[in-house]
């Protein structure tokens, strides 16, 4: 029986609890959002960092052209870095670079993950696949869905990523039986059931992080994020010294139905 639990934010996460688990991050506005397109679009790698001072360490390890600094901060961009939303990465020379990428929510959410068995960053452009893949390779594990959150507080459109994870894990599944979920995997299950996609769209465009990115022009990666079932990637966090993510190589590609 595979049993899934969701916590609501990452402030939440307590690195001994979750030793034994498989965590799977949600930053939908826009961290796991941008990880999962950039690594369609060919990105060899991304070293997600906690602020933007461990970035430009780490990129002076890092030979020059082979490395692109991304980030923000608190939502607005850094100088020097080009900002973390996925349509206006994929237009720069990102094919087999790696990615140096900071974000307020997201890439400290995956930091603080480090302690689980497994860690993956996921969206709604690839739950659709990830959730093949956890029934696949971890159904004897606790499944942890992580909500980034923002600035400490529920963010209602990673809660939404978590709920439409859950519903693709219960197709994969078969038998409803198969599945636990706590209380908050149940809540996030039939938050996401119950919305129409108007009122799905309506909720990510007048969060508070919709309205952020929507006044600095950015309004099309809200639409880009609400998108489903669009990329088999399967971003995978490798726990070296300097973790990194990486797109997990699927052997065979199951065509989906």
């Amino acid at each position: 029986m595979v049993k899934i639990h969701v916590l609501s934010q990452k402030e939440m996460i307590d690195p001994l609890k979750i030793k034994n688990c498989v965590a799977v991050v949600f930053d939908v506005l826009l961290a796991t959002t941008t990880i999962t397109t950039l690594f369609q679009h060919g990105a060899k790698k991304i070293i997600p960092v906690l602020n933007v001072e461990e970035a430009l360490e780490v990129s002076q390890h890092l030979s020059e052209n082979s490395y692109i600094l991304c980030g923000e901060k608190k939502g607005f961009k850094v100088d020097q870095f080009l900002y973390p939303c996925p349509l206006e990465l994929i237009k720069s020379n990102i094919f087999d670079k790696t990615i140096i990428l900071s974000t307020t929510n997201g890439t400290v959410a995956l930091n603080h993950s480090l302690s689980a068995s497994f860690i993956y960053a996921s969206c709604l452009l690839n739950n659709h696949y990830m959730a093949k893949h956890l029934l696949q390779n971890h159904a004897d594990k606790t499944i942890l869905i992580v909500c980034a959150g923002n600035h400490g507080n529920f963010s209602m459109e990673d809660f939404l990523g978590a709920g439409h994870l859950i519903r693709e894990l219960y197709r994969y599944a078969g038998d409803e039986e198969n599945i636990h979920l706590s209380d908050s995997g149940a809540a996030a299950y039939h938050f996401y059931k119950k919305f129409h996609e108007k009122q799905i769209m309506n909720f990510f465009l007048t969060s508070q992080t919709g309205k952020l990115l929507t006044s600095l022009g950015y309004r099309d990666s809200i639409t880009h994020a609400l998108q489903r079932d669009m990329y088999e990637v399967i971003p995978i966090l490798r726990k070296e010294k300097n973790p990194y993510l990486e797109n997990l190589q699927i052997a065979e590609k199951t065509p989906v139905h």
